[in-house]
């Protein structure tokens, strides 16, 4: 019987997620490397991710690695369209083992080929909420309607926005709430809505 307490402790602590390294990297403007390191007390997860954003004539990429608690490491692969001009495409990927998160970041492609449906529309930077919504035609696999409202917090920068319009089904994984994407970038929402893009006028 002590034998086998002894060995059930010894299979706890030798599990997968002691001692977990990951790579370790924040950039913007481009893809980021760094050294990988001890993960802290309760991160279990290596996580990857990238982000593209395209807002009215600016364009910003965000590329960021590190260890996470496992109940915010979400994989995620995402496109999204507000109107002509603002788009956001994002990959968010997570694994368990020493260094996994090292290695190139896909960010989703898009199309520019209408699928026949239509979602309202709009992008207002610094407001809660949005007061006039335009229909706006969906292209390639964005083949549903979202509405989303709330804060984008990387490094020192903040965007906060309402916004509606085309994305990809990965996008309905957005909750209302703070998701923690890496260390020191979360995603704060106040409304987050999906669904279906129904064919034809709006």
């Amino acid at each position: 019987m002590h034998i086998l307490l002894i060995l059930g402790l010894l299979a706890t602590l030798l599990a997968p997620g002691s001692g977990l390294s990951c790579e370790e990297c924040f950039s913007l403007g481009g893809p980021c490397s760094g050294p990988v390191l001890p993960c802290g007390p309760g991160e279990d997860a290596c996580m990857s991710g990238m982000g593209h954003y395209t807002l009215e004539g600016r364009t910003l990429l965000i590329a960021f690695r590190s260890c996470l608690e496992p109940g915010s490491c979400r994989t995620t692969h995402f496109s999204l369209t507000f109107r002509p001009g603002v788009t956001v495409r994002a990959n968010v990927t997570c694994c368990h083992e020493d260094g996994c998160n090292m290695g190139v970041v896909e960010l989703p492609s898009v199309s520019s080929v209408p699928n026949g449906r239509l979602c309202p529309s709009c992008y207002v930077e610094g407001a809660g909420q949005c007061k006039r919504m335009e229909p706006l035609p969906c292209t390639g696999a964005e083949d549903h309607c979202v509405e989303f409202t709330g804060t984008l917090s990387a490094g020192n920068m903040s965007l906060t926005k309402a916004a509606a319009g085309c994305g990809t089904p990965g996008a309905c994984q957005k909750r209302v709430g703070v998701t923690k994407y890496a260390r020191g970038i979360f995603d704060t929402l106040t409304r987050a809505v999906c669904y279906p893009a129904p064919h034809g006028e709006l």
